[in-house]
């Protein structure tokens, strides 16, 4: 936050901040941070409530769990963001103002996050042009704020745990690591992280699953050499 400070200006055209007052603070680190996953499972059982706490909660829940987006670039998404033709199932556009990264980015929607945009819409105020209109004022996104208690709510609904450490950031983790086996560039474009390496370090986490095939699944190396041959000319 403070470095971001240093890159705005205000009406007289000065810094918010001159320098970051940390720089060069060596900030103590937790050994052991919490960060949640979330589950697919725990999507459907969430899904069962959301309409009834948030007529919005369940394409914002959808699109953290499909897109793996933080909650901010999809909470301003607009009604211009959208493109149903695209094949296979439609597009979303996420715009670079609302991106941490300020990078625009057009995203797939997977079928079923299609499916939930649809009944989205047909409740979304025609003269609204947020996907997500604050309740008090409709030429406004709603907050963050008031999409956690929302979604917190839901937990209690449907009897589930809130992630211990975490919330909405639950859900990134979990696309993130649904798709360590696909290429590392690729997720981190789809899913907005500027450096493969935060994807790595704070939201790709092993699962029962991939870790049981490391030791189970993987080929055998025989003893045969490979020899790398310099080609000869003209051969």
């Amino acid at each position: 936050m403070l470095n971001w400070a240093t890159t705005q200006r205000t009406v007289r055209n000065e810094p918010l901040l001159d320098r970051n007052p940390l720089r060069g603070v060596k900030l103590p680190r937790e050994k052991n941070p919490k960060r949640p996953v979330e589950s697919y499972d725990r999507y459907v059982k969430l899904m069962k409530v959301a309409g009834d706490v948030d007529w919005r909660l369940p394409l914002a829940l959808t699109l953290a769990e499909s897109t793996g987006r933080r909650l901010s670039s999809i909470l301003n998404l607009r009604r211009e963001d959208l493109d149903l033709d695209r094949l296979p199932h439609g597009w979303l556009k996420f715009d670079a103002v609302f991106d941490k990264i300020g990078r625009e980015a057009w995203v797939p929607l997977a079928e079923y996050s299609r499916r939930v945009l649809r009944a989205h819409l047909k409740q979304l105020p025609e003269d609204s042009e947020w996907l997500f209109p604050s309740e008090a004022k409709r030429e406004q996104s709603v907050d963050r704020s008031t999409m956690d208690k929302r979604l917190r709510k839901a937990y209690k609904r449907a009897e589930l745990e809130t992630p211990d450490g975490g919330l909405w950031h639950a859900w990134r983790r979990k696309w993130a690591t649904e798709r360590k086996h696909m290429p590392l560039k690729d997720v981190a474009e789809a899913g907005g992280w500027r450096q493969p390496q935060t994807l790595i370090r704070c939201y790709q986490q092993s699962d029962a699953e991939t870790f049981a095939s490391v030791v189970l699944d993987a080929p055998k190396l025989n003893s045969t050499p490979i020899l790398l041959q310099t080609p000869q000319a003209g051969g």
